[in-house]
Formats: C-alpha cells, sequence, structure tokens
C-alpha cells in the first residue's frame, strides 16, 4: 500500500453517452472527434468514452470488426488527444492474431503518456469468445492519477482495492449495458457508492445507448460520486450527450489516522490477513 501523500488537481471530467455501431468504426469515430472537440471547447481536462466506443461492442463480432492497436482509427484518437490537450479514454475490440482478442480501454494524454486495460473479469458471453487481460494499472497524469474497470466488473471490490492500493485517486467505468433509465440509475446506486467511500477515490461511470447493430441496444446513463459516495451528477435521459462535471482536487496522506470521525476505511485494512 502507498504510504506518499497524494494531490489530485482540480479537474474538468466530461462523460459522454454514444451509439457506437460494431461494423462502423470510421463513423463512430467521426462522433468521437465531435465530442472532443466539444469537450476541448469547455476546457475539459479528461473525456470518458463507453466501453467499446469505437468498434462498438459486441460478442458477436467477425475479425474485420476488430482492430488492431497500431490501427489508424486508433491512431486517430491519440492525435486528437495531443492536438486539443485532453486526456482521452476510449475503447476497442482488440485484434490479438489468431487468439481470442480482448476488449481494451485505453488512456491516452497529451503529452504521449498512455495506459492500455484488457478487461480481466469477462461476462457469461465473453469469456469464450474474447482474451482475458492479465494486468490492473494506473496512469499519473498531469491532474489525477486513473484506473479503469469495465462493465461489469465494477462488481468485482478485489479491481478497486488494487486500483486505490496503487494511487488511483480517480476510477472510470465505461460501460456497455442494457440497462438504462431508472433501472440503471438503481442497479448504479447499489454499489457503486460503497467502491467510492471504502476506497476514498472519486467514481464515474458511463454506458452506450442505441442500437449497437447486432442486435443488441444498450440503456445509457453516467454519474458520479465523491470520494465519501455521495452522488455528485447524473443523467439517465437515455439519450446521446456530453456531460462536464467538475471534480475538487485534494490532498490525501495514507499515513496512520486517529480521528475515527473522519476515518478512512482503506487505511485501516490487513492485507497481511486477506
Amino acid at each position: 500500500m502507498t504510504t506518499k501523500a497524494i494531490l489530485m488537481k482540480t479537474l474538468k471530467l466530461a462523460l459522454v453517452q454514444m451509439r457506437s455501431v460494431v461494423g462502423e468504426a470510421d463513423a463512430n469515430l467521426k462522433k468521437m472527434m465531435m465530442y472532443i472537440d466539444r469537450a476541448a471547447e469547455g476546457k475539459t481536462d479528461i473525456i470518458c468514452f463507453p466501453e467499446m466506443s469505437l468498434t462498438g461492442y459486441s460478442s458477436e463480432y467477425v475479425r474485420n470488426d476488430l482492430l488492431s492497436d497500431d490501427d489508424p482509427l486508433v491512431e486517430a484518437v491519440r492525435n486528437a488527444a495531443c492536438a486539443k490537450g485532453v486526456i482521452v479514454v476510449f475503447g476497442y475490440m482488440e485484434e490479438n492474431g489468431e487468439d481470442l482478442p480482448y476488449l481494451t480501454q485505453s488512456v491516452v494524454c497529451p503529452d504521449g503518456k498512455s495506459m492500455k486495460y484488457r478487461k480481466t473479469h469477462l461476462g457469461m458471453r465473453e469469456d469464450r469468445r474474447f482474451a482475458e487481460g492479465d494486468s490492473i494499472a494506473v496512469l499519473d497524469t498531469e491532474k489525477a492519477a486513473v484506473g479503469v474497470a469495465l462493465c461489469w466488473e465494477a462488481h468485482m471490490s478485489d479491481i478497486f482495492t488494487v486500483l486505490r492500493s496503487k494511487g488511483a485517486e480517480l476510477i472510470v467505468i465505461p460501460h456497455a449495458s442494457n440497462l438504462g433509465g431508472g433501472r440503471r440509475k438503481e442497479t448504479w446506486l447499489r454499489y457503486l457508492p460503497a467502491r467510492a467511500w471504502d476506497n476514498d477515490v472519486y467514481v464515474a461511470a458511463c454506458n452506450s445507448n442505441g442500437d449497437n447493430g447486432r442486435g443488441s441496444a444498450f440503456g445509457g446513463g453516467s454519474v458520479v460520486l465523491d470520494r465519501r459516495g455521495i452522488l455528485l451528477f447524473e443523467n439517465f435521459n437515455v439519450a446521446e450527450s456530453i456531460d462536464l462535471i467538475e471534480l475538487e482536487g485534494f490532498d490525501r496522506d495514507d499515513g496512520p489516522q486517529d480521528d475515527m470521525c473522519n476515518i478512512r476505511y482503506f487505511q485501516r485494512r490487513r492485507p497481511e490477513l486477506y
């Protein structure tokens, strides 16, 4: 567990709800570029797109739906991050040679720094169609240390504990889920507050919406919770949107605490017992 003092700077986060059609990556990219432009106009620091926003998400993919890490479309998003001065979190179904592909979410910074997270916990319809990732990492950006979990991985509290132990201050959770509206809100607010409060981190989630062109429809929704698990922002209108939310910076010292009124639960853990 880290023991250093950490400072997250005040930042502006953009959460995108959008429809991505599988097999139409060029059109998906065009829409993403429009949102990146709007984020830059709003002086946004970080923009987060839903799960697999560039390729669209489907377990019923074909090989032509996949993109390699060096594909020009992936490179175009990296270039946009540099050109617009915005950290971009986006995803694509990643080609893996003759093996099963990955569900990949990248974090790319204007200075060229980047991180690639390959989904480590696959859902029931995913585990025979995709390969599991094998690492959980945090990217130190200019404004905050950012971690990523994907969709139903929000139910895996261990992922958040690992991200927190590696210094995460903001954990983003891109989704491609069919739940939307009131059902989406009810589900997220059952467990996301605990992920934030127990780990003393901001948590932000956004979801794809609309028909993916392969027989699935996603329900949209976006939400932000503060380090106490208190709801800061919500949008469950089930429509394509970009929402800008300011997150207040903070100093975090992982040293010992004696004040039970303001205790941070993460620091009181005993990992040697688990």
